[in-house]
């Protein structure tokens, strides 16, 4: 195996310690249980690619891509590692050596193909002539009633949205290893978006687009806050905090401002803000190793559910599609029921 990718976090792989904080919040790691399942044994196996110690094989290629990229080990790192940033170099080695599975490889090649991850050529582009430019993402435009819902809130709020036809902003290249196909179509995106300043719905989309592409990219939740009006929704929820929306992009507040101005209760889970567990649908797992997100997504139901409250609020649409299964599970089979809405559903009974 010829190591390329990994080459640029050398220093980072050095700088770890082994201290295992980073075992505390996993939710892989919780779920699986063995070293290589937390980001202490995954940039160990890394290293040892790295290093020439270890043979790329079948096993480490599981470990690596058994990550949802949720940056708890982030948060409880005093080094400050970045461990997702390592594990996409090594999936990107891992992809060269041949070792990309077939499910990430048909996505790879829906993106190509028709400029989204569902390979869907009808998806509706909403397509508006506005002041701001709004990025929807492939999540939202596989969802079109609640896409128009979140233009219609913009619209209602005083804003403008431009919208065009778009492609997908290339994350799930970039996550899941595939580093040359990413740098063809980071140009074809930069030559179909070349905006600087926007607006975008998806929490991933929105960091992804600030830091792989230096946009000043505003989430939706940061714009409407200023604009929402008071109401006396009189609710009780509980708030689930998308992992790049509030670890990656620090926007914790904003969401629970808007409720709170709309006369909504929130009721914190045990771990919440920048200590909230993951939902279990991120950094490709629920391509990967559908059976192992859904045990996560899970646990977060059962930690909603605890709060008592009768309704969990999201802000990303993954959280909202993965929690969604797992409510509907759990509720079939322990009799715990709880709702799952996207932040948007909430602000449109708001403004009605």
């Amino acid at each position: 195996m010829k190591v390329k990718y990994l080459k640029d976090w050398e220093n980072e792989l050095n700088i770890c310690i082994r201290c295992a904080y980073c075992f505390e919040g996993c939710p892989v790691f919780k779920e699986l249980g063995w070293d290589t399942d937390g980001a202490r044994g995954k940039v160990i196996l890394s290293y040892g690619l790295l290093s020439e110690e270890l043979e790329p094989s079948q096993y480490i290629a599981d470990k690596i891509y058994q990550c949802t990229y949720c940056k708890d080990c982030m948060e409880r790192c005093s080094a400050n590692v970045s461990v997702p940033d390592i594990l996409t170099a090594a999936r990107a080695d891992l992809v060269n050596a041949g070792f990309a599975s077939d499910t990430h490889k048909h996505v790879i090649e829906n993106i190509k193909t028709t400029g989204n991850i569902f390979g869907d050529n009808e998806v509706i582009s909403h397509e508006s002539e506005g002041e701001t430019p709004l990025f929807i993402g492939c999540q939202y435009l596989s969802r079109p009633n609640k896409t128009k819902k979140y233009i219609k809130i913009l619209e209602k709020l005083g804003i403008k949205p431009k919208v065009e036809k778009e492609i997908c902003c290339g994350f799930p290249m970039k996550a899941l290893g595939f580093e040359e196909k990413f740098q063809e179509h980071k140009k074809r995106f930069l030559e179909s978006f070349p905006y600087k300043e926007l607006i975008a719905f998806c929490p991933t989309c929105t960091m992804f687009l600030k830091e792989e592409y230096g946009l000043n990219v505003k989430h939706a939740t940061q714009i409407i806050l200023d604009k929402t009006p008071k109401a006396e929704l009189d609710m009780e929820v509980t708030y689930h905090d998308p992992c790049d929306l509030s670890r990656g992009l620090g926007i914790i507040d904003e969401p629970r401002q808007i409720l709170k101005k709309l006369g909504v209760k929130v009721v914190e889970m045990n771990n919440s803000r920048e200590q909230s567990s993951c939902c279990g649908g991120g950094g490709g797992i629920l391509m990967s190793d559908s059976s192992l997100s859904d045990r996560i997504a899970k646990n977060r139901i059962k930690q909603a559910v605890e709060t008592g409250a009768d309704t969990l609020v999201t802000a990303c649409p993954t959280c909202e599609q993965v929690l969604k299964k797992a409510a509907t599970e759990i509720g079939e089979s322990e009799g715990k029921n709880i709702v799952v809405r996207n932040i948007e559903d909430i602000i449109w009974k708001g403004l009605k």
